[in-house]
């Protein structure tokens, strides 16, 4: 089995074009030297990809990562940038029990604040 080829947005619009110009996935496949599933998977993706197209925020990435809690997200670097401003440490812990709340008062259930350690780092 051959390595699985990542494809950027921009060759993905590629496929798109080339496959409403009437090229089959296996043409495509072999174009753009990935599998047909792949191919297929960006067919059926077509909406998500155009509109992330159209937004210019996935530019050069390889995968299109979507946030499951984007107003959580927001609220907890809003809350962030306020505390540290004030000078006051924040701990991975206190920003977890921060979402936690956040969640508790938006009605979300089964909601785990694992990844909002790593998100906050990464903006800063």
């Amino acid at each position: 089995m051959s390595k699985r080829v990542f494809l950027n947005l921009e060759q993905r619009i590629e496929i798109l074009r080339q496959y409403e110009n009437c090229k089959s996935a296996r043409k495509l496949a072999e174009l753009f030297y990935c599998g047909r599933t792949q191919i297929n998977k960006i067919i059926k993706e077509k909406d998500l990809i155009l509109k992330e197209y159209e937004d210019f925020k996935f530019r050069g990435v390889k995968r299109m990562r979507h946030e499951k809690y984007v107003d959580i997200n927001e609220a907890i670097l809003e809350w962030f940038k306020t505390v540290r401003a004030k000078k006051i440490p924040v701990s991975g812990p206190m920003i977890q029990h921060k979402a936690k709340e956040l969640a508790d008062a938006l009605g979300i259930e089964n909601f785990s604040a694992s990844w909002i350690t790593g998100q906050i780092s990464h903006t800063e």
